[in-house]
């Protein structure tokens, strides 16, 4: 490495002895520290966090190098969530090697996604530096392992879109770092890079690096002033010390602020499970430096929620916080966490969760600061003057009390000693009581209200289950669906294209922005293919979405409130078909992981009447996602099995409206003048269909277990029956559907055909229906048999046809789902059987007698013929061709929006 850094800057016009100055920018943990050490040839840089920028000096080969490593930012936070101090570090980071860098390098770990939330806190983050600093900046991959070896094409395919931008921006100037790399690359590029720029450096307008001096200067200021007014108060506190033996403390936070970590360091404990969401308070308690303490850790608030946007059930649980050290607590500890910003709206938000307990309670809190080891060597009071009036107006409220906890240093005593010192400090200073008095009659009044909710609850659990007892036993009398769309609608952030991914167990939709347009993705899940439809926020839902079959998840953030406007706007996506999709519609949580150990229907029952009636539209379905914590998919698979149990309704409501349909046709056909048969030979048929189909059991599948699967009609020449034509339903299923859908359009139709143990194919055509007596003669190369093919169903085909000429079948289509047409098609096989079998001539006398009386000799397997001639008339479609009945479907429906459209 010595002799490559001779070479690049010795050659030339001679040797260059100006210095060269490096910045390093990137995320906390994106390995900036590596990639300084790497360039001086040295361990330089310390691997830890710092708030402030860090300097290193060093001389490689007669050139002086600097290098500058500012602080990082959590990887996923825009700049706005940056704290200030972080903000203005990087800003100073360009004076600590006047009069600029040569180069930036923008460090990213190479092994984490790239997310386009990632991409942008990476571009709003460098961009505090000005427009022109991408000219002079280079993207260095890094790597976790020191083993793994990635080529820089493998790194940008994996990346996405959103490295690839990066790369663009900067030129597409990248190097990537592998495992045991010796920076040959990187000083290639640097090199480059500096004679591309003309040797010039970086450069940031002076007034602004004097305006950050200066206010760096008046923070400094304002920060030993705060800290020694601190110190004086705490020495006349000191002064009022009581002896006390047992201290009641309760936590307070946002979401994530370390509140369960404080409890932790607090008590001496190291838990070694990983921490989760404390969904109820609870209490833990200890003996440290001789006083016994009780500290109850309540449920966190969204930092940016307002208290009437953080749930009922939250809400109570921080109320009811106090009663669990009786008589009361001490001291409250407000914890905030020093890494990110502390807006307005997060003291906002902070001063109405407090206030849920009392407005008077900030006599008796203490500011605690969590995440203390990312101070590094910035004082908590420089901290506090930089952050801004939001923090400090808290401050001041809590009477300049504050401490700083380190939650990675468990076991340093002295942080715990001093905070318990400060607060037998403010105990002292309290007037009258020592703790917090709990108002007793709304505690009781709330407790009541509680209890009653509970018992709502378990109802509502057991009304649950027993409507999923009843819808499984009537999905007994339907086939399985093997295929199903679920539509995800909700208002804006509910969590809808997070659930979509956690349904198809891959990501699938971006959850970085917002859905603008509908968008379909579908997946086998469970021996079933599921797609997954994501809406826009507030979309209005139509039966043009819901395909058959499908169903509506009406997805509902669990983690904030839910109100009567929000109910509204669900509703309201849902009016456009008059209130009829709510048969198909289940209300889907998501945050599934704010819950805890709670139970849903308790979360229900807490929310009040906004959700409660949205949840009883819906027939009281609902279920949960923790789209944090994918798990085996349980969850998914239990989601599925719901969704069908929810659609047994709609799919026999379905049939019923069909066979009205069918009704409807019958009843034209018969005023038209057509006329059918008697069917008076129907058991005779059925019992030489049975003896026919055992005959050829490759005609119903393996084994011959699922007779229904094939359609027998009898076949004939010359007036006379000579035996069956043994039909593939579903083929004949899609000659049916054809004639429906483009009326007199000529469909054709090749039926593939059984003859004793061979096939033929047969094919009709409009031509065929045209006549109720047309022959189609054909030769089977087993026995040369004559068929007379389907003779009778052309009767009704006729009516079919002159009512399609009229507009009045078109029209009745027009305003049937896809589920009736279907039951519909169901019952003309029927109709189209008992034709058929009753529509040949009727044979001799005395053949007529011989046939009967072997109807006799077979009566004890009457029973046994019954139940397969059911099963023959039901024509259930084969599970292997549900895929070209679906497509025939959405033909049709394809077919039916177009004359609407006309």
């Amino acid at each position: 490495m010595n002799l490559l850094w001779f070479f690049l800057f010795s050659a030339g016009d001679g040797w260059c002895t100006s210095p060269l100055k490096v910045v390093l920018l990137g995320g906390r943990n994106s390995g900036k520290n590596s990639v300084g050490n790497l360039i001086l040839g040295k361990e330089e840089f310390v691997t830890r966090e710092r708030t402030s920028c860090s300097r290193r000096l060093g001389v490689v080969d007669g050139r002086w190098l600097t290098v500058v490593d500012a602080p990082g930012w959590w990887c996923d936070f825009s700049a706005q969530d940056t704290s200030r101090l972080v903000r203005r570090e990087i800003l100073t980071s360009v004076s600590l090697c006047s009069p600029g860098p040569h180069v930036f390098l923008i460090t990213v770990k190479a092994s984490s996604a790239f997310s386009e939330r990632r991409r942008r806190a990476v571009e709003e983050h460098v961009s505090l530096l000005g427009h022109d600093v991408w000219r002079h900046c280079i993207v260095v991959f890094t790597f976790a392992g020191r083993s793994e070896h990635t080529e820089a094409q493998q790194v940008l395919e994996r990346g996405g879109e959103g490295l690839r931008w990066l790369t663009e921006r900067c030129g597409r100037r990248f190097v990537v770092l592998n495992g045991g790399a010796d920076g040959t690359e990187l000083l290639l590029k640097i090199q480059k890079l500096i004679t591309e720029n003309g040797n010039g450096a970086f450069e940031v307008r002076d007034s602004i690096l004097q305006a950050a001096a200066e206010e760096k200067r008046r923070v400094d200021e304002r920060a030993q002033m705060r800290f020694m007014r601190m110190k004086r108060h705490r020495c006349l506190m000191r002064e009022m010390l009581r002896p006390v033996t047992d201290i009641r403390i309760v936590l307070l936070g946002a979401k994530g602020s370390g509140k369960t970590s404080a409890l932790n360091t607090i008590l001496g404990r190291r838990s070694s499970q990983e921490l989760r969401r404390t969904a109820q308070s609870c209490v833990g308690d200890g003996v440290v430096f001789g006083r016994q303490l009780t500290v109850v850790d309540t449920p966190g608030w969204w930092m940016n929620y307002f208290c009437d946007e953080t749930s009922v059930f939250d809400r109570r649980e921080i109320a009811l916080s106090s009663s669990l050290c009786p008589p009361g607590p001490h001291v409250f500890l407000l914890v905030i966490r020093v890494d990110r910003a502390f807006t307005e709206t997060h003291r906002r938000a902070a001063q109405e969760h407090l206030e849920l307990i009392s407005e008077h309670i900030w006599s008796r809190v203490v500011l605690l600061f969590s995440f203390g080891d990312w101070l590094g060597g910035t004082t908590t009071e420089q901290y506090l003057e930089t952050e801004g009036e939001p923090l400090l107006w808290l401050v001041e409220k809590c009477s300049n009390r504050y401490h700083v906890l380190n939650n990675k240093t468990k076991g340093d005593g002295f942080q715990v000693r001093e905070l318990i010192g400060k607060i037998e400090e403010m105990m002292s200073g309290c007037s009258g009581c020592w703790h917090y008095e709990i108002e007793r009659k709304a505690l009781e009044e709330l407790k009541t209200r509680m209890k009653t909710e509970a018992d709502r609850a378990r109802e509502r659990l057991m009304k649950k289950e027993e409507q999923r007892r009843t819808a499984r036993s009537e999905l007994e009398k339907l086939r399985p669906l093997q295929e199903f769309t679920v539509i995800l609608a909700g208002g804006r952030k509910a969590g809808k294209s997070s659930s979509g991914n956690t349904i198809l167990t891959r990501e699938s939709f971006d959850t970085d922005a917002g859905t603008s347009s509908c968008s379909e993705h579908r997946q086998n899940i469970s021996e079933k293919t599921v797609s997954v439809v994501d809406t826009p926020g507030c979309f209005p839902v139509t039966s043009d979405l819901l395909t058959t079959p499908s169903a509506l998840l009406l997805v509902v953030n669990l983690s904030s409130s839910f109100t009567h406007l929000h109910r509204e706007a669900i509703e309201k996506q849902l009016e456009a078909e008059g209130g009829q999709l709510w048969s198909r519609a289940m209300v889907l949580f998501t945050h599934g992981d704010w819950m805890g150990d709670t139970s849903i229907e308790r979360r229900i029952e807490s929310e009040g009447a906004p959700l409660q009636r949205l949840v009883e539209r819906c027939g009281n379905r609902y279920h949960v996602l923790d789209n944090k914590n994918w798990g085996d998919g349980a969850q998914v698979r239990k989601l599925l099995e719901l969704v069908e149990e929810m659609l047994v309704g709609p799919r026999l409501a379905a049939l019923q409206r069909g066979h009205r349909m069918w009704n409807w046709v019958s009843s034209a056909e018969k005023h038209s003048g057509a006329t059918r048969r008697e069917t008076t030979l129907n058991q005779r048929t059925s019992s030489r269909l049975a003896e026919a189909a055992s005959s050829y059991p490759s005609l119903t599948g393996a084994g011959g277990s699922d007779a229904a699967q094939v359609v027998a009609l009898p076949s004939g020449g010359s007036g006379r029956q000579t035996g069956f034509m043994f039909f593939d339903r579903d083929i004949l299923t899609s000659f049916i559907v054809s004639v429906l859908k483009h009326g007199l359009r000529r469909p054709t139709v090749d039926l593939p055909v059984r003859f004793s143990g061979s096939y033929s194919l047969l094919s009709l055509s409009d031509s065929y229906m045209s006549s109720p007596r047309h022959p189609t003669d054909m030769s089977s190369e087993g026995d040369g048999i004559s068929v007379h093919a389907l003779s009778h169903p052309a009767l009704t085909e006729q009516t079919l046809r002159r009512m399609s000429e009229s507009g009045s079948l078109q029209a009745q289509i027009d305003r049937s789902s896809l589920d009736e047409l279907e039951a519909f098609i169901d019952s003309y096989f029927e109709m189209t059987w008992e034709q058929t079998t009753g529509s040949f001539q009727s044979p001799e006398p005395d053949c007529l007698v011989a046939e009967q009386d072997a109807l006799v000799r077979e009566s004890e397997g009457e029973e046994v013929l019954s139940s397969i001639d059911r099963k023959l008339s039901k024509l259930e479609l084969l599970e292997e061709i549900r895929a070209d009945l679906a497509e025939l479907r959405q033909n049709l429906e394809s077919h039916t929006r177009t004359q609407r459209q006309k």
